[in-house]
Parts: structure tokens; sequence; C-alpha cells
């Protein structure tokens, strides 16, 4: 094969995207403290991110205040990149997530590779759900282990499968997002540590768009999950991974465990110990941040409220979403590449960033706006860009 039979694929693949409007090309956006967003000059109403607690300007004065002195950790965790504050963000991570341990990574991506790649062994099993993250979904492809996939909603189809394949495997690890990023909905938590305790497994769970928003401490899905007989679900499963890239306002990775497990993650997570270790001065920001979110409750109430509010305004107004969403994640289905993406440009017309969500990231027939809500949205915001959804969803079914 010739270096110009590459450069005519690569171009060939490239048409094919063109062709089949799935082409991406990075947006240029500048973040403002309000809630708003600047594109080409224009300042809109942004409901494409997920500073749902509006954290990531307020805890960039502690990053400022600390990078003045020094800026990158410069070498690994397990070199010299491991700093006080690396230690101490550590101990405060544990500590909320009401574990014993807790390990940072660069990245939430990087935590569920290496936490995957790092406990999964030859012989053992990862069932993933179809609908988890790009980066687990990578990361039980990297590991040792064989990789089977369930569907949260056929729960029998796992129990059975897990009946006939247990043996086969040395340990089973069923692993999930906690809340589903596409859909706004929470993994089926209580029901399938059952299945993990029936089959003698282990269950970890994502909890990237949980930590912050969700249950009664602010937890995640987990925490929201509660328990019954004494035993709680965020006991009940072997690891959660986290970010901090989201309702924390920051950047950067966790796994919480207990002792055993974290110590042998320190030594066997590739992606943790051949990277470098978070800047300082963004584990100061975020032990802010774990202060806030600790303090100030009001903020993931706020949350809720207009979570519920957006999902009364779609009943309202006959728009179709996902069910059995209550996280600040709100898809309204537009079915079709070109359907989904002139109402994401009407909507930047009209003053609001709503991402079009298409494939491959969700299947051909379930595209969607994707709508996240946060302390910076108003309630008028909330109605009014829902009334701008109903009214071009409306066009587009007339022909418009």
């Amino acid at each position: 094969m010739t270096d110009q039979s590459f450069e005519n694929r690569v171009q060939q693949r490239l048409q094919e995207l063109h062709d089949q409007q799935r082409f991406r090309a990075a947006n240029v956006v500048q973040l403002l403290a309000d809630g708003r967003c600047e594109i080409d000059g224009q300042a809109i109403i942004n409901f494409g991110g997920n500073d749902y607690l509006g954290l990531a300007h307020e805890v960039g004065r502690v990053f400022r205040e600390e990078a003045v002195t020094q800026v990158g950790a410069t070498a690994s965790a397990l070199v010299a990149g491991r700093s006080q504050l690396h230690r101490d963000l550590e101990n405060a991570l544990a500590a909320f997530e009401a574990t014993e341990a807790a390990l940072l990574f660069p990245t939430g991506y990087a935590a569920n590779l290496g936490v995957l790649t790092g406990l999964v062994e030859d012989g053992d099993a990862v069932f993933c759900d179809r609908d988890n993250h790009a980066s687990i979904i990578d990361a039980a492809r990297a590991s040792a282990g064989k990789m089977l996939v369930y569907r949260r909603d056929r729960l029998a189809a796992l129990q059975q499968s897990l009946a006939k394949r247990r043996h086969e495997f040395r340990n089973v690890f069923l692993v999930t997002d906690g809340v589903f990023s596409m859909d706004g909905t929470v993994a089926p938590l209580a029901e399938l540590c059952d299945l993990a305790e029936q089959f003698d497994a282990r269950v970890i769970v994502d909890e990237a768009h949980g930590t912050g928003v969700l249950g009664t401490h602010g937890r995640g899905a987990c925490d929201l999950a509660g328990g019954n007989d004494g035993a709680s679900v965020e006991d009940r499963v072997l690891l959660r991974v986290g970010t901090m890239s989201k309702a924390m306002g920051g950047l950067g990775g966790f796994a919480v465990s207990t002792q055993p497990v974290i110590d042998l993650l320190r030594n066997t997570a590739r992606t943790q110990f051949y990277s470098t270790a978070l800047p300082p001065a963004m584990c100061a920001a975020m032990l802010e941040s774990l202060r806030i979110i600790t303090s100030e409750p009001e903020r993931r109430e706020r949350v809720q409220q207009l979570t519920e509010l957006a999902h009364n305004e779609i009943v309202a107004r006959g728009l179709s979403t996902v069910p059995g969403g209550v996280t600040p994640i709100v898809p309204v289905i537009v079915p079709g590449e070109a359907a989904v993406m002139k109402a994401s440009s009407g909507l930047r017309e009209a003053g609001y960033f709503v991402p079009a969500i298409r494939t491959p990231t969700v299947r051909a027939g379930a595209e969607r706006l994707r709508l996240s809500f946060g302390v910076h949205h108003s309630e008028e915001a909330v109605t009014s860009v829902l009334a701008a959804i109903s009214d071009l969803t409306s066009g587009l079914a007339a022909g418009f």
C-alpha cells in the first residue's frame, strides 16, 4: 500500500462524512460568567455546557492565585508531580465520597481507561451497558478481559447471560454510567447490585454527570439510589469514577474505593502514572469546588427545580424526550440528521446555543437537541428556549 492510497482514503472518508452530514467542525466558544457564551462575536444563552453549579468561573480566582507560583506539575504523580495540594484533594474527595481513598487522573476519560485496564485481567469479563460513555467502551475493549454488552432495559437478559456464562470467568465486572450523558436517565443501580451479589460480580459506576448534582449529599447517582436493609448502593459498588470537569467546574478525573483497590490502581493504572499530574493550581480550585458543593446544597436544589420546569414544559408543548429523566441533561428528540442540524442552527440564530447530537453518538433516528441546565439559567430562559424549539420543530414538520 502506498502513501498515496492513504491520502486517498483520508479524502474519501472526509467526503463520506460531508455527504452524510456528519462532518464536525469545532466552534471557537468564549464562555461568559452569566451562563452565556460568545460565538462569532454573538453572545447567546449557553445550553451546551456542563457547568451545572456555576462553579467554572467562581473557582477561577483560586486557580489564578495558586498559578502565580506554579502552573504545571511537570512530572508523574509517582515521580515528582504529587504535591501537598494533590494529596489534600485526594483526601477531600475520599471524605466527600464517604470512601476510604481516592486517586486522581488527568481526565475522566483517563480515569475510566486506567481503572478498567488496571483492574481487569485475562480471564475476567466486563459487562458494559451499550449506552455507556465512549471512555468506558474504549476501556473495556482495551482491558485484558472479555467485553460483553447488555441493555439496562433488559436486565432479565443480563441475568440469563450471567447465569449461563459466569462460570467461564474468574472475575466479572458490571460497568455502567450513573447518568447516561445523552439521555439524562439514571442507571438501575440497585438492580445491578442485586445481580452482582447473585453472581459474585463487582459493580463499577461512572458518576461523571452525577457528582455535585444528584443525591442527598451531591455524590451522584449512587447517592440518589439510597439503599435498603441498611445497605446503601454506594457501599455495594466496588468503585466509583468521577470527573471534576462538569459540576465541579475544573479539570481532572478521580476514582474512589477501598484503600487496597486504590493502592493497586496507583500501581497498575497506566493513564495515571504515565501522565503528568494535574496542575497544583487546579487541585486548589477543586478543593474550593468541594467546599462550595458541601456548604451550598441550594445550588443543586436550584438545578433540580429547573430540570422539573423543563420536563413540565416539554410535556405541555408536546415535545418528544426520553422518559424518566431526573438530571439537568434534557434531550428533545428531533429525528434525522438534517432536521436536528437545522433546528440547532435556528436556535443559534434565535440566541440559544443548543448542540445537535447525531450518529454515531446516538443511533440513527434518535437524533436530538441536548440541553444542559444550570444555576445560571433563569426560568424565563428555560421556558423561552423550549418555546423556540417547539416553534422550530413544528416548522420542520410542516416542511419549513
